[in-house]
């Protein structure tokens, strides 16, 4: 069997990574909780360890002597940054803390407690004393008070020291900048651990998001990539739901071209190969299956196809809900392929659709028991003499055996794979369980995708995706 190449090769990894921004993104609430959470626990950690730290500060000026006056402007403050290095130097040498240090009375290693710089733009040093202890502080802010002047004329012999602001002892502690500090570092860790955990499960649950990652593992095409479509109800309408068909013009043009290229691959796989009864499955619940099998089947018919949908999903049947006919279901499918009803009995016309349908009910419990008999064999051998086209619905082909039972009765098989839903390793297992059956596979047809960059053509508008499926609707 030949397979079509897929069109989007060339930006895999960028739309990998694109994607993952989204899954983020959409776990937005839960990446602020959680650093809203690491952020409270920092400032709750910085006052618990928070120790007081008191601060005497002094102020110099910085003598510059320059050759001539006419170099004083250009000069000083090239000469100011270097003797402020200088002097800052000199603080920390070895016999001018032990100097500080006798005069203070303190024994300890001092020169954590001490820093200086050069106030920006001008000739203006400070020397700055910080301790956990208010007296100790200004003790050795007096002594430095008292030794620099002298110790810089010193080390430099053309420049000096003139001070500005003496040393104040000081009366309250700082203010506590660590809680902020603390504060904004948890913030950042929580949401950086909360994207990374979100990003780790993602990648761990191997849900495909590209087409290119189920065509990497299979030989099996892609179809179509049918963007995600979101269609405003009005508020007070009963009816939650229009209708999700390339008939309603909401959907977008998008949508609709997109069905008419699956449409002709549809039909010139079938006419290469002689397919006329089309399963149309997928491997989990919730990937719109039922929804895209009914908008080939109207895409068909509108190509001057006559064209039949079998609802075969006895375990919840949909089809009608999705073409909105159910109220002109008389005789359920259940009833044909049993043998208690004819097939021309059950067969309802959708004038709205151009498009026949056998539809379901209610829900069947032994449906695997019902469908391994020859009845739906016999209903689909009577629809191929009447019909161009026969698709038949199924149920989710990992959940249940079923859609591995009525591909031995069909000539081909459409898988739909909804972008990071079903789990890639699950795929693979409907494919396999499918191709060892009579049935073809035609392809797969990439759904509710939320990546423009991914669908064909280039195109850019963003369209929302909604479905009739199992369990909830989204």
């Amino acid at each position: 069997m030949t397979y079509e190449k897929t069109m989007y090769e060339e930006n895999e990894s960028s739309i990998e990574i694109m994607i993952l921004i989204r899954c983020v993104l959409e776990k937005w609430k839960t990446v602020v909780a959680c650093g809203l959470i690491c952020a409270l626990l920092g400032v709750i950690f910085a006052a618990v360890t928070y120790v007081p730290q008191y601060t005497s500060t002094i102020s110099y000026v910085i003598n510059v002597k320059t050759a001539s006056n006419d170099d004083i402007r250009s000069d000083i403050f090239i000469v100011a940054e270097y003797l402020a290095n200088t002097y800052s130097y000199a603080i920390k040498s070895h016999d001018f803390i032990q100097r500080v240090k006798a005069e203070a009375g303190v024994e300890e290693d001092i020169k954590r407690y001490i820093s200086s710089s050069l106030v920006e733009s001008s000739n203006i040093m400070k020397v700055v004393v910080r301790s956990s202890d208010a007296e100790k502080t200004y003790k050795i802010a007096s002594a430095i008070s008292l030794y620099l002047p002298e110790k810089a004329k010193e080390t430099v012999h053309t420049g000096g020291l003139s001070e500005l602001e003496s040393p104040l002892p000081p009366v309250k502690p700082d203010a506590d900048s660590n809680l902020f500090k603390m504060g904004a570092l948890g913030l950042i860790l929580g949401v950086a651990l909360a994207a990374a955990v979100i990003v780790l499960l993602h990648l761990l649950k191997r849900t495909i998001m590209t087409p290119q990652a189920l065509t990497d593992k299979l030989d099996i095409s892609l179809i179509g990539s049918v963007p995600h479509v979101n269609i405003n109800k009005k508020k007070g309408k009963k009816n939650a739901h229009e209708p999700m068909l390339v008939t309603n013009k909401k959907t977008g043009f998008v949508f609709s071209e997109t069905y008419k290229s699956m449409r002709t691959k549809i039909e010139r796989f079938s006419k290469k190969n002689n397919c006329k009864a089309i399963l149309v499955t997928s491997a989990m619940e919730n990937e719109g299956k039922t929804t895209v099998a009914a908008n080939i089947a109207i895409s068909l018919a509108q190509n001057g196809n006559k064209v039949v949908m079998v609802d075969c999903d006895l375990r919840k049947p949909a089809v009608a809900t999705v073409v909105d006919s159910k109220d002109l279901i008389k005789v359920p499918a259940i009833d044909v392929i049993t043998g208690k009803a004819s097939v021309e009995s059950a067969i309802v016309n959708v004038k709205r659709y151009n498009i026949d349908i056998i539809g379901g009910l209610k829900a069947v419990g032994n449906s695997s028991e019902v469908l391994s008999t020859q009845g739906l064999k016999k209903v689909i051998d009577t629809l191929r003499e009447q019909y161009d086209y026969i698709i038949v619905d199924t149920p989710p082909s990992q959940l249940f055996t079923d859609a591995a039972i009525i591909s031995e009765y069909t000539d081909a098989g459409i898988l739909v794979v909804r972008q990071n839903s079903a789990n890639i390793d699950d795929v693979i297992g409907v494919v396999n369980d499918i191709s060892q059956s009579n049935a073809e596979i035609i392809g797969f047809v990439f759904n509710n995708v939320s990546d423009t960059s991914i669908l064909p053509g280039g195109y850019s508008k963003k369209y929302n995706y909604s479905y009739y499926g199992y369990g909830r609707t989204e």
